[in-house]
């Protein structure tokens, strides 16, 4: 049975699901360019040509937004293109996102919590228990006001700061410079007379934290400063306030249910800080997080809900042990795509385009390897991009964790963003307990952690401020040639880790297609991209 799964408001995108098994999906924001996108037709047809379906060979199409529920109706406008209406359904939010958490885990009974903006009929928090292919909702936000959810606070602190609502990493970043007690008696979160919790702001975004600072006679801070350091001590107040408000609620779910499996998904699951801590200050045993949690990941739980619980298939061993839903672009495309002799390169990557040259590598790997360990940063391009937010080694600007002065080399000079954003370490898993307090795996990058101590001074580049990392550890099975580089990274340095960030510029998506990449590097002073087994350099 072939299933597609469209989110069709902010993120949008599509999934391919083909008997149960996701094929290929896509974020429309990588097709557009455009972050965040809205819109879902140029990721429709990503996945059908990927696939070699045509729309007639499509059984059923589910649908989800956010805001209103969509109606039962609703087609997309496929009809126009011949799709039947009848073969359309539509699904809440919530439940998306919970479809998305759990039926991609290992688990055959878990907690869901769902957690972010909003949802439909005015949900922000949504707690569920999936039990093989069933998903049961046990409750939500207590108070039914969508402006009082927990990820709301979050986001009006970032919109305080001056930076979009879908910027809170850069909040989180942010945090770990200031004092997370400062303010400590003054709550931004309270509870339900049952425990649940709330935010205490009187009106949305900017303005709602402008009226709770002068409710509290705060007046050090004025919103929109340029200076983003002004506001280190606010930043780490609503981290530690919104750790308290997530795990008081996991602790709450855990006594009121006795599950101590747990999957969690929506935005607010994007806070790596925070989830680093469950396992550990909470009764949670056993979690798991999608890594495409945002609405990025919609299509996946519109996708599997489509085979799995409408049409009541026996779930499957279904692991997501990768986010790599993406399309491979052949060796031949590639060339085409980035050779300088090509007329359409010329027009359409960049007008007057810097000379380079590039040469096939005999082992990508080894030389590779050798570029990091010289100190060059290498713009790293493999197989199928990441659905999620995070790179996770196929679309990554990678280089050398030993020499602490790249972080600023590469937020300056390379990705041209705030000095404070820390970069992520990827390690081989069975070397991340050397390096990191880290109990378990951690394939992508959603757990924030110490490091160890005695590993700081070696890997400072990936140390942030508070001597955490957020880690990515990383495996031959489920990594391929990403583990094969750092193994070789590690013969020569005895050090088992790279740093590694997204593909992209500050303000725009992950890039895509060889081209994207072309166009990225060129406008950065990266070293060298690698693109296959291609390696391209300016001259």
């Amino acid at each position: 049975m072939n299933i597609i799964g469209v989110n069709t408001g902010h993120d949008g995108g599509c999934a391919l699901s083909v008997n149960g098994k996701i094929k290929v999906a896509i974020s429309e924001e990588r097709l557009t360019r455009k972050k965040c996108a809205h819109g879902w037709l140029n990721s429709l047809f990503y996945c059908l040509d990927n696939s070699s379906l045509t729309l007639k060979d499509i059984d059923l199409v589910v649908f989800s937004s956010y805001g209103t529920l969509l109606p039962k109706d609703y087609d997309g406008g496929l009809s126009k293109f011949g799709y039947p209406k009848k073969k359309c359904i539509s699904v809440d939010h919530h439940l998306s996102h919970a479809c998305t958490a759990f039926l991609t885990s290992q688990y055959k009974k878990s907690l869901i919590f769902v957690y972010d903006s909003s949802g439909n009929n005015s949900d922000t928090e949504s707690f569920y228990i999936g039990e093989s292919n069933k998903i049961r909702k046990i409750g939500g936000n207590p108070i039914n006001d969508p402006f009082k959810g927990i990820v709301r606070a979050y986001e009006a602190f970032t919109s305080y700061f001056g930076w979009n609502s879908d910027e809170a990493g850069k909040t989180m970043g942010l945090a770990s410079y200031g004092n997370r007690l400062k303010f400590e008696k003054y709550p931004i979160y309270s509870q339900t007379k049952d425990g649940w919790y709330y935010n205490n702001l009187e009106d949305l975004y900017a303005d709602g934290v402008e009226k709770l600072l002068k409710k509290y006679k705060i007046n050090n801070y004025k919103k929109y400063s340029k200076n983003s350091m002004e506001y280190i001590d606010l930043a780490a107040w609503i981290q530690y306030e919104f750790e308290r408000a997530v795990l008081g609620t996991i602790n709450k779910l855990y006594e009121t249910t006795g599950i101590d499996t747990l999957c969690i998904s929506g935005g607010g699951a994007l806070n790596s800080v925070c989830n680093g801590m469950i396992l550990d200050k909470t009764k949670i045993k056993n979690l798991f997080i999608f890594p495409a949690s945002s609405d990025k990941g919609q299509c996946i739980g519109n996708a599997l809900y489509g085979h799995y619980i409408h049409n009541k298939r026996k779930r499957q061993d279904y692991i997501w042990k990768s986010d790599y839903t993406g399309k491979n672009y052949n060796s031949t495309s590639t060339l085409k795509s980035i050779s300088p002799e090509s007329k359409a390169f010329r027009e359409n990557v960049i007008s007057g385009a810097s000379r380079y040259k590039f040469k096939v590598m005999k082992n990508t790997t080894k030389e590779v390897a050798k570029l990091i360990a010289d100190g060059k940063i290498i713009g790293w391009f493999q197989e199928g991009s990441e659905l999620g937010p995070r790179a996770l080694g196929h679309r990554s600007i990678i280089c050398d964790p030993r020499r602490a002065e790249m972080k600023d080399i590469l937020n300056e000079r390379v990705k041209h963003r705030e000095g404070f954003r820390p970069f992520a370490p990827s390690i081989l898993l069975e070397k991340s307990k050397e390096y990191f307090n880290l109990e378990t795996p951690s394939p992508f990058m959603l757990l924030a952690v110490n490091v160890n101590e005695d590993k700081c001074k070696i890997i400072p580049a990936v140390t942030h401020v508070d001597n955490t990392a957020r880690v990515q550890t990383v495996t031959k099975e489920d990594n391929g040639i990403y583990f094969d580089l750092i193994n070789e990274f590690y013969k020569i340095t005895n050090v088992p880790v790279i740093l590694n960030t997204s593909f992209n510029l500050a303000g725009e998506p992950i890039v895509e297609t060889p081209k994207d990449a072309m166009k990225c590097f060129l406008k950065t002073e990266m070293d060298y991209l690698v693109i296959d087994n291609l390696l391209i350099q300016k001259i």
